[in-house]
């Protein structure tokens, strides 16, 4: 019975694991699970009234047109006959009406609530190819009501099979440190880095998501939690340009201090005052100041800027903050509005300034031979912005995750509370909509971070171990076509991270709307000599790793078999066996490598990393992606899953960077990696 009232709240109390054996979420879970989603787990004919209410929607909040063609599935009980009207208006102004009787339409399915048999009856509008966001209104005998119309194209732009093969190079913005910069890189190093990439015919820069982040208090530099997915981190204003253009002389520095991680929270106390002079200096300028106004009115950055300068002010999360300024305060749509909220005007004009300008400032790298490959996180952290503001949207007794996997066989709880896909959908999935608008202005390709949180998300409820959670069911082709639309819209490709506990259905939707997947070639490497790699897919974005798995140095000396060790994942005889496996897939590598690349003066990481590279360049792959982190054949891996305090995540240089794409400068095997990248693409 708990089993079967959890299927029709939209959880999926059983799934298949990474080894292929179904998992049963607990008693437990399912209930503290049911009960965040609002149903009362003890009530006995609480399943026949989720059933119940289903049917007698009749028509559903959100409706499709894939290409122009809407089809409205109207459900209502069998023998009902009568007549169906409706009116389309278009996002562009334009109306559209069809009628007919419902009687006459073919229909799928049954239900019995109430011992009534239903059955939904399906009629088709055609809109003439207009895409878009619309309204629907449709009436019949059972009823009227209104409904929101989302007409998108089947394909994604750019997607598989019509590009050149092209490649590009992974970095963090962090990573990428300069004298300039200082301890952390920003977006004039990132420009730099996207002028070296498309000097040497590259077309894409990939780097972690670059989203506002909670740097002083509360401190959380994750940039997979984000303090919004709406906003961008002004951590990485390119400074120096912007202090040029007021004639401010900028302190020098903090000093690369080399084996030491990156401070953020010292970092910011740095680069903050810089920030709030410059935009003193440029609200003196009338012209600015109206121009600044009529964008940050439209796009909400008023709220924003009012929330964060509150929080500065508080030190502290918003849960913690005074009712009034916690629970009743107006969505602040001016200067003005957001002072009465009670924030300080000084940093209203900070946030609101640093947003502005690190749109134009991203927006300035769109257009080039090389763009940016930008990553949507799965949520936001939460004391978010979002969850502030839209506090209904979200589940605050669960937090997403993943299950146990072969990455982390603990099982991961990643602290991001999760959409409600009901509110999502009565909210006309606006927030949705805006998160993707938001990356694509400033993106080539976006990266999906767990594609199959389109479909369901693994969530562990509030007190429950992270391998005791349970899926949440959103509706995948309603996200998919706000996907294609927006691409469509922006010219943006899309990539889906698709790695992990991936369900059969996941992949051929994917390839039906014209997404890329990935391809993590570590994985694939031979285990006996005369063996090769496993082949990418045609339709991949492709790379030796990822920022969650150990680089190829990393990989090569074991360094992930001793992490999980230290972890207490595996014992000392399981680490053992673990290398030992490791040893041969080294060697099946190295033959691999000698009978394809001629370089005695490298080293065997070096031969192999070179070779493998230039084995994923040859391969069927549309996009090659090589980590920086690879080229200086650095150890440490960017992120160690599931870990938060344990290791020094997301805080790590690339050291050397500017060097490995520079002909000149750049070491033998960075240059004979790069060198043979670009033959293998061009052939």
């Amino acid at each position: 019975m708990l089993q079967a009232l959890a299927r029709a709240a939209g959880l999926d109390p059983e799934y298949i694991d990474w080894r292929g054996h179904r998992v049963t979420s607990s008693d437990e879970t399912l209930r503290l699970a049911l009960s965040a989603l609002g149903v009362d787990p003890d009530r006995h004919d609480a399943s026949a009234e989720l059933e119940r209410k289903r049917w007698l929607e009749i028509v559903p909040p959100v409706v499709l047109a894939w290409d122009g063609k809407l089809v409205l599935p109207f459900s209502v009980p069998a023998e009902f006959d009568d007549e169906w009207e409706c009116e389309v208006t278009t996002e562009q102004g334009g109306l559209f009406r069809a009628h007919g009787r419902l009687f006459d339409l073919p229909a799928e399915g049954h239900a019995w609530p109430g011992g009534v048999v239903h059955c939904i009856r399906r009629a088709t509008v055609f809109l003439e190819g207009q895409l878009g966001y619309h309204t629907l209104k449709w009436k019949t005998a059972g009823g009227e009501g209104e409904a929101f119309v989302i007409a998108a194209p089947t394909k994604a732009f750019g997607q598989p099979g019509y590009g050149m093969k092209r490649w590009g190079v992974f970095a963090p913005v962090y990573g990428l440190a300069s004298r300039e910069s200082g301890p952390a890189g920003d977006l004039g190093t990132l420009r730099k880095l996207v002028e070296m990439v498309a000097a040497r015919g590259g077309k894409y820069v990939a780097t972690l998501p670059i989203l506002a982040q909670f740097l002083d208090e509360p401190y959380a530099y994750s940039p997979y939690s984000p303090a919004s997915r709406l906003y961008w981190n002004e951590l990485y204003l390119d400074l120096g340009r912007l202090a040029a253009e007021v004639g401010l002389k900028l302190p020098p520095a903090p000093p690369i201090q080399p084996g030491v991680s990156i401070d953020y929270r010292a970092l910011y106390k740095h680069r903050r005052p810089i920030i709030d002079e410059i935009t003193r200096r440029m609200m003196t300028s009338d012209s600015f100041v109206a121009g600044v106004d009529a964008w940050a009115r439209g796009k909400g950055v008023y709220d924003y800027a009012a929330f964060r300068a509150i929080g500065e002010a508080q030190r502290t999360g918003w849960s913690s903050w005074p009712a009034k300024l916690r629970d009743g305060t107006k969505l602040a749509d001016s200067r003005e509005a957001a002072i009465a909220m009670g924030a300080d005007p000084a940093r209203v004009d900070s946030h609101v300034v640093s947003q502005w300008f690190m749109q134009s400032q991203l927006q300035q790298l769109l257009g080039g031979e090389a763009s940016l490959y930008l990553d949507l996180p799965v949520g936001v952290n939460c004391d978010a912005y979002e969850v502030w503001r839209w506090r209904e949207l979200f589940l605050l007794d669960m937090a997403a995750g993943a299950p146990p996997d072969a990455l982390f066989l603990g099982g991961q709880n990643w602290g991001l509370p999760p959409l409600k896909p009901e509110a999502l959908r009565r909210d006309r999935y606006r927030y949705f909509i805006q998160c993707v608008r938001h990356h694509m202005s400033a993106a080539g390709m976006l990266r999906i971070d767990h594609v199959m949180g389109l479909f369901r998300l693994y969530c562990v409820p509030a007190g429950r171990p992270a391998t005791d959670g349970v899926y949440l069911r959103y509706q995948p082709d309603e996200l998919l076509a706000i996907l294609t639309l927006e691409s469509k819209r922006a010219c943006c490709a899309v990539a889906g991270e698709d790695l992990g506990t991936v369900p059969d259905y996941v992949r051929p939707a994917m390839t039906r709307h014209g997404m890329f997947r990935l391809h993590v070639g570590q994985w694939g490497f031979p285990m006996e000599q005369g063996k090769v790699p496993d082949r990418s897919p045609a339709e991949a974005v492709a790379s030796l790793n990822t920022h969650d798995t150990p680089t190829f140095a990393g990989w090569w000396g074991g360094r992930d078999i001793d992490d999980k060790k230290d972890l207490g994942l595996i014992n000392g005889d399981q680490a053992l066996d673990e290398h030992q496996e490791r040893e041969k897939q080294k060697l099946a590598l190295l033959a691999f490598a000698n009978a394809h690349v001629e370089n005695d003066t490298l080293t065997e990481v070096e031969r192999a990393m070179v070779a493998a590279t230039t084995d994923l360049a040859l391969g069927p792959a549309e996009i090659v992606l090589v980590a920086l982190d690879d080229l200086v054949f650095d150890t440490q891996p960017h992120n160690v899953p599931g870990t938060v305090h344990e290791r020094p995540n997301w805080q790590r240089r690339v050291q050397n960077w500017s060097e490995v794409l520079d002909p000149e400068r750049a070491p033998p095997a960075a240059a004979a990696t790069i060198t043979a990248l670009l033959a293998a693409r061009r052939s």
